[in-house]
């Protein structure tokens, strides 16, 4: 079982948009499409969590 990813920092995001990148660069498929899936939740999550801490 692979653990669900997770953004805490600045440097997370940036590591998750580096990574979806390198995703994008690949062969489509379904492993490929559940990460990104997966990145886009959590950089979404970090972006509403930060909006959050602004106002």
């Amino acid at each position: 079982m692979k653990l669900p990813i997770a953004i805490h920092t600045d440097e997370d995001y940036d590591r998750a948009q580096q990574r979806v990148k390198e995703l994008n660069a690949m062969p489509d498929g379904d492993e490929k499409e559940r990460e990104l899936q997966a990145l886009a939740e959590a950089m979404l999550a970090f972006e509403l969590r930060r909006d959050d801490a602004d106002d």
